[in-house]
């Protein structure tokens, strides 16, 4: 997190020496990809943002930085394969994500017209960034979303029975707090003197598993109950029989070895502010 401020701050200050600013939004959809959903494009939610943009003096680079407020669900039901049916889970998540990116051009671009005799129409881009990301994995219990995490669905941060160090976790819980690394293309372009359009899709590289509070192995349910109840109904929604000798105790519940993605893509509208107007020739 600390890097990622300096980092931050870094590109703001170079943003200083700029020629323009930017202020804006961004709306569309986004999905993730993980344990419950394996299809690009699949279970949509909706994405919003807000958007500060500032040139470099390089004429094909621009810093950005933004502010999203996304949602993201998805649901064993709705995935066509028979094991995750059976499987029967289900998340949806708010996640907040800010932090900076850079644009590259593939031709020399100038948002808004008013300070070109000729000006540029568009461009497409390619753009890549650090951000945090905070994420809040909720389930679906007696008809009412809960959060996940504090609960330890696969024993996060409880202390089981045949745990050899009675005084601490199995596995520790996870933090909703992530580093994430979006990246992605686009193409924009001006609208009018001080206004630009512009088309995105990017992905995001999660570090983590539980994106969706699902990863690994399903726990012993009958100590994970002695624990909390609530973790062990929603760890398994199966309706698996538990017991000592038939039990969903050791079967894979999720994949540990993949990490989470999700991709968000949409439109951005900005509104351009000069910092130094440049004066017509005479």
């Amino acid at each position: 997190m600390k890097n990622l401020i300096l980092f931050s701050t870094f590109l703001i200050s170079l943003s200083s020496i700029s020629q323009v600013t930017e202020f804006g939004f961004f709306s569309g959809t986004g999905y993730y990809i993980g344990d419950l959903n394996k299809s690009h494009f699949s279970q949509q939610d909706l994405c919003l943002g807000l958007v500060y943009k500032t040139d470099f003096p390089n004429e094909r680079m621009s810093f950005r930085f933004h502010l999203m407020f996304n949602k993201f669900k998805a649901n064993d039901g709705k995935s066509g394969v028979e094991s995750q049916i059976y499987r029967n889970l289900e998340f949806k998540s708010e996640v907040i994500e800010f932090g900076p990116v850079i644009e590259i051009d593939f031709f020399k671009f100038h948002p808004g017209q008013n300070h070109t005799d000729e000006p540029d129409f568009g461009s497409p881009y390619f753009f890549a960034g650090i951000n945090y990301m905070r994420m809040n994995p909720k389930g679906k219990l007696d008809g009412e979303w809960v959060e996940l995490q504090p609960l330890g669905t696969e024993g996060q941060g409880t202390i089981l029975i045949d745990n050899t160090q009675k005084d601490k976790p199995i596995i520790e819980k996870y933090s909703r707090n992530q580093i994430v690394i979006p990246f992605g293309v686009g193409v924009k372009m001006n609208i009018t003197h001080h206004l630009s359009f512009g088309l995105e899709y990017g992905m995001r590289k999660t570090f983590t598993d539980y994106f969706d509070d699902v990863s690994g192995l399903y726990p012993d349910l009958v100590d994970l109950a002695a624990v909390s109840p609530e973790a062990a109904q929603m760890s398994d929604k199966s309706g698996f029989p538990q017991g000592l000798n038939d039990s969903s105790y050791g079967l894979q519940r999720g994949d540990a070895s993949n990490k989470d993605w999700y991709a968000v893509s949409g439109i951005i509208l900005t509104y351009e502010f000069f910092k130094d107007v440049v004066c017509p020739k005479w």
